[in-house]
């Protein structure tokens, strides 16, 4: 590699310019580092396509971006102090932070909606609904109705009742009450007073309304720390407990701010003791330099790529500190290591550190054909990281580092070739039982698609979502099933078929709109059988018996014209806009949803095994209904995982393969070169599955840092002993590798999973390659000692 040479020759009388221009293109990159926005989402580490926009439909589960605030009364407290309790905290909780706090149905329903029932029965009762109607009134059934309807007139609030009494003697807007139900978002609870009560009566539950996104960390933060004050306001009889997916969100960003600047400082001290023991020379400070700069480097490519860094990328920068000092330890060991020129020194270098960023380089790039956006993010962080590593290390810092005098030259410490010294077949034998041994253990290795594993979940927010479920039943955690449609109306005709197939599984009580807004179709078809039926036999009965049986009780004549004259009236069509006068516009706007492709109608049904079975089993008889459940997206979720890691595995190693028959031309070296690499993964994958560790989406950036950083071991070690290059390439692959494992070693002490889970697993990796460079890839290549 003359170039290098060549370089270093036309540089050496310009050092202080080139010193003064690479200080002042790292303090730049600071500088435009710090404007960074950073990105907590998750999202970003989603597969596109399929998976991705399932996310974002979970993300619009009605009490997705709620806040649920459930109080619960001291055992000897008066049960009265609850509703004041309930009342101060709304009172509480407003703007900028609460648009709406909703501590009952009243709340939700802000109209007259059981006036609407009534008016609109004639869209909502089918003819089987009239048949079982006429069947349970018959004459003393009307008459004892009557006698109901006239108590209540005499009661204190009869005077509010008659109109509605007037209108509904026979209690039919029942039939609309029955198909209210459906619309229970809270299925254990009860009502007192207007209020959400458990059914002990011990606990009340307020459900508040915020603008602060879900994903939005900062105002997540401000918007708890105002609920907590006033929270601080309640009586101390009185205990709130909140669930949020906002507390997620906050707990999240800052373990990963706190574990950024931990882990960071962990992989530079754990550089500065590898300096001491290995090194202990001023000079050897600079190759340490060389992280430091190209950190802030490779974030910046991100964010222009981009805009925003992902949190997790931004966390691998541990990683790279590890990574991108190796070749410049390289090049640090070979000046001191010959005698010779350091142009000709550089020229020698540069070819196995050329090489081996290269292939690293390469198994990088291969994420960028990756569906995940964080791991195309992680792809040009690390390509443009070791990039200007490479740089660095073969252009800047040989100006920095003298060579040592060629009667200066130190061989490396004894110790450092001990796999030249102990028997081949006693390592070749080891090496081969390790990779039998992780074989088995390997194959059991399980892939997990369920992104909690990925996210921290504090266990004081664990407690509290158990805590509320046991209270009010299962609210945040229900599969969420859209019909779709390119209109209202087929959205509407899909979201009924799927009721009435729901309907035949008892087990599987859905809550939905359908039996309160059905398409325009069936509204009509309702209504033909409403006047059919009153107009017909059965009908004509039920209203005679009304008139003899009020005529009886001494009602004045006329008393229910209201309901006779609402019999033969005309009758609006249902529209998502009456529901919203009628009060139910918040269930309105939850569960009818706009797109650009048409529309969307949701359906809650229990999540689990059941559901989804259902689900697959009614495909083709509802192809437009598309199911949203944790589970599936697990499983989907494991699945695109499986696809783009094997995807990505076949095209790492074969980028690498070739790269590697192209510096070597021969099958010895190359199968030698890959050696390392082998023998990480498969251990990796071996005590993964051994100790039950499941592959996440993170894992397979581990799987490429193995690949390149494990081919970086074997070219150095076979240009040693197949090509005679030995510029102290001992020494130097184990402080590489030390330095890599100081940088993993740091993410095991992350708090978050995902750091934590890429820490560990690259950890098992490196950490086999490592021997396998140092002593398996020497015993190849001499005979056994005698």
């Amino acid at each position: 590699m003359q170039l290098f040479a060549h370089i270093h020759r036309f540089l050496a009388p310009r050092r202080r310019s080139l010193f003064v221009l690479t200080a002042a293109v790292v303090l730049l990159s600071v500088l435009a580092f710090r404007e960074i926005r950073l990105e907590e989402n998750i999202a970003a580490m989603l597969p596109d396509g399929p998976v991705r926009s399932d996310f974002a439909l979970l993300e619009q589960a009605p009490f997705a971006r709620k806040v649920l605030l459930s109080l619960a009364l001291a055992p000897d407290a008066d049960a009265a102090l609850l509703a004041t309790a309930v009342d101060r905290l709304r009172g509480a909780l407003g703007p900028p932070w609460f648009d709406r706090v909703v501590a009952g149905p009243a709340d939700m329903a802000q109209g007259n909606i059981i006036a609407w029932l009534t008016a609109a029965l004639p869209n909502l009762v089918d003819a089987a609904e009239l048949e079982s109607l006429a069947a349970g009134l018959d004459a003393a059934e009307i008459e004892n109705r009557l006698h109901q309807v006239r108590d209540r007139l005499l009661s204190p609030e009869g005077w509010v009742l008659k109109d509605a009494l007037r209108r509904d003697p026979l209690g039919l807007n029942r039939l609309g009450m029955a198909k209210l139900q459906h619309l229970n978002l809270v299925p254990q609870a009860q009502l007192d007073s207007g209020r959400f009560v458990s059914a002990d009566g011990r606990h009340a539950l307020l459900i508040a309304d915020t603008p602060v996104a879900i994903t939005d960390s900062g105002g997540a933060e401000q918007m708890l720390r105002a609920l907590d004050a006033a929270l601080a306001q309640l009586p101390p009889e009185v205990r709130a407990t909140v669930v949020s997916g906002h507390r997620y969100t906050v707990a999240n960003a800052g373990a990963i701010q706190r574990d950024l600047g931990f882990t960071l400082t962990a992989s530079m001290l754990a550089l500065l003791l590898l300096f001491l023991v290995f090194l202990r020379h001023g000079r050897a400070l600079f190759p340490f330099l060389v992280p430091i700069s190209v950190l802030c480097l490779a974030a910046l490519a991100v964010a222009v790529g981009y805009g925003t860094v992902s949190a997790v990328t931004l966390g691998f920068g541990a990683v790279l500190l590890g990574i991108s000092v190796d070749y410049a330890v390289h090049v640090y060991f070979a000046l001191r290591h010959g005698g010779r020129m350091p142009a000709e020194i550089i020229a020698e270098v540069a070819r196995p550190v050329l090489f081996g960023g290269f292939t690293t380089i390469a198994a990088f790039a291969v994420l960028l054909a990756s569906e995940l956006p964080g791991q195309r993010q992680l792809a040009i962080f690390a390509i443009s990281g070791l990039g200007a590593a490479l740089l660095l290390s073969l252009v800047v810092l040989p100006q920095l580092i003298p060579p040592a005098a060629a009667g200066n030259v130190r061989s490396p410490a004894a110790w450092l070739r001990i796999g030249e010294r102990l028997p081949r077949k006693w390592i070749i034998g080891a090496w081969a039982a390790i990779l039998l041994l992780s074989l088995w253990p390997a194959s059991h290795l399980r892939i997990d698609g369920d992104l909690r594993s990925l996210s921290l979940v504090p266990a004081e927010i664990r407690a509290a979502e158990q805590e509320v479920q046991a209270v009010w039943g299962e609210m945040r955690g229900m599969a969420m099933a859209f019909a779709e449609g390119p209109d209202l109306e087929s959205a509407l005709s899909a979201n009924a078929r799927l009721f009435d197939a729901l309907g035949e599984k008892p087990a599987m009580a859905a809550v939905s709109l359908a039996p309160l807004l059905p398409p325009a179709g069936v509204q009509e078809r309702h209504r033909r059988a409403w006047r059919a039926f009153w107009q017909g036999e059965q009908g004509l009965r039920i209203q005679d018996e009304l008139r003899s049986a009020a005529g009886r009780l001494g009602f004045a004549a006329g008393a229910f014209d209201p309901f006779f004259h609402g019999l033969a009236a005309p009758v609006e069509k249902i529209t998502p806009a009456g529901l919203r006068q009628a009060g139910l516009g918040e269930m309105v706007e939850a569960m009818v949803l706009p797109t650009q492709e048409g529309y969307r109608v949701l359906t809650l049904v229990p999540d689990g095994a059941a559901t989804i079975a259902f689900f697959d089993d009614r495909q083709q008889d509802l192809p437009t209904v598309r199911l949203i459940s944790q589970g599936r997206f697990g499983r989907q979720l494991s699945q695109a995982i499986s696809a783009d890691f094997s995807r990505f595995l076949t095209l790492a190693i074969l980028v690498v393969a070739l790269f590697v028959g192209f510096l070597f031309r021969r099958p010895k070296p190359v199968l030698l070169a890959l050696l390392p690499v082998a023998t990480g993964l498969a251990v990796m994958f071996g005590i993964m599955g051994l100790t039950g560790l499941n592959f996440t989406l993170l894992n397979i950036v581990a799987t490429a840092l193995i690949i390149g950083l494990g081919v970086d071991y074997g070219i150095f070690m076979v240009c040693k002993f197949g090509e005679a290059y030995d510029h102290g390439t001992d020494q130097a692959v184990l402080v590489s590798g030390l330095s890599t494992i100081a940088g993993f070693g740091a993410l095991i002490l992350a708090r978050h999973p995902a750091l934590h889970s890429i820490g560990v697993t690259v950890l098992l990796g490196i950490g086999a390659a490592i021997p396998a460079a140092l002593l398996v890839i020497p015993a190849f290549y001499r005979g056994e000692r005698r």
